[in-house]
């Protein structure tokens, strides 16, 4: 069993190209959807997310989430008959 990767709210911002902001993020936290911990105890510290826990969010919650379409988008998506960002 590997020890699980934590890195801060920035950190996972940064890695995901700021497609998810630090903002998203702690407002899952705080809706309970995400779990993270602290770095050490106190308010000031840094909230960790743990690789897998990031691996579970993204798949059962943010996997969920449908990303709004432009019209042109959603005409296509109409036409395909299916979603225009499963491409």
């Amino acid at each position: 069993m590997a020890i699980p990767k934590y890195l801060t709210l920035k950190e996972w911002e940064g890695f995901f190209e700021g497609r998810i902001p630090a903002s998203t993020l702690r407002a899952e936290i705080h809706a309970g959807r995400l779990r993270c911990v602290r770095a050490r105890p106190g308010c000031n510290a840094p909230i960790l997310i743990s690789d897998t826990e990031m691996e579970r969010w993204l798949k059962e919650v943010a996997g969920k989430r449908q990303m709004a379409l432009s019209p042109t988008e959603a005409a296509a998506a109409n036409a395909a008959g299916g979603d225009a960002n499963a491409s």
